[in-house]
């Protein structure tokens, strides 16, 4: 089983069955505090990092000094996690619950305690994904991938502004690079409850990309109108990028679903982007 596996699959279920039961309050939200650090390090592509962390000698060990709210968020999220440890029976249980308490001490002693607390502040919101990089083609995207000794286990980066999502395992030292439909899926979800609340209104795509260009802290992603037609304005503040999609594109995401469903022994539910194992 891979890092990978035991991070997204695994780990979290000893998290899910004691949330099931009668904790407190206090507890439910530490249980909360350790199934997002899971989720921080996924998403980030820091499976291999993480897993190099864990081979470290004293990698387990708290950090020590003076703590931050987050800090002692996940050092008391932790320590629940030592006492649930002890409690359980079965060692691959134990060794889960081991991997849990391992991902928690490595976000705080690696440092990103800060971008931890701000993904947990967006982490139940829809919201564009973490991007790692931006090209103008397919081609530099790949070579970008390819001359990384060690690139992320996965992500998205953006070509020409559109997603595509990386992969790479390292066990096999394969890369690849495939489309995703991440904007048309957030734009789909957010219209889920109908029309949505917009923030400006323009006439013409320059004067949107003009007001966008000056905006100085531009939420991550908002509605306008362009000539009475809506647009999802998204803004991914690690690259300083800006872009404005039009609402219609879903009919792309429709289009490839109605495909799907009309191909003989087609794979339900997949979708292009979606890490995908060696073939």
């Amino acid at each position: 089983m891979t890092i990978g596996e035991i991070i997204s699959f695994e780990a979290p279920r000893i998290i899910g069955r004691y949330r099931t039961e009668q904790t407190s309050p206090e507890e439910s939200e530490l249980l909360l505090v350790a199934r997002d650090a899971l989720l921080f390090i996924s998403e980030l592509g820091q499976d291999y990092r993480f897993e190099d962390y864990r081979r470290s000698p004293g990698a387990a060990l708290p950090p020590s000094g003076g703590k931050t709210s987050i800090e002692t968020l996940l050092g008391e999220a932790a320590g629940l996690l030592v006492r649930i440890r002890g409690e359980l029976h079965l060692p691959e249980e134990k060794e889960l619950a081991s991997v849990v308490i391992d991902a928690l001490h490595f976000i705080a002693s690696t440092g990103q305690h800060t971008a931890f607390e701000a993904f947990r502040r967006d982490a139940l919101a829809p919201r564009p994904p973490h991007v790692f990089a931006s090209f103008r083609t397919r081609e530099e995207a790949k070579a970008w991938l390819d001359h990384q000794p060690e690139p992320p286990a996965q992500g998205q980066v953006l070509v020409a502004g559109e997603y595509y999502q990386f992969y790479y395992f390292r066990e096999l030292n394969r890369r690849g690079l495939l489309p995703q439909f991440t904007v048309e899926m957030l734009i789909r979800l957010l219209m889920e409850e109908g029309p949505p609340a917009t923030v400006a209104s323009f006439v013409s795509h320059e004067e949107a990309e003009d007001w966008l260009a000056k905006q100085l802290a531009p939420p991550t992603h908002a509605f306008i109108l362009i000539g009475g037609e809506y647009h999802l304005a998204v803004f991914h503040e690690n690259l300083h990028h800006r872009a404005i999609h039009p609402v219609s594109i879903v009919e792309r995401l429709e289009k490839w679903e109605r495909e799907q469903k009309s191909r003989t022994g087609a794979h339900s539910g997949s979708c292009p982007g979606a890490r995908q194992g060696p073939e």
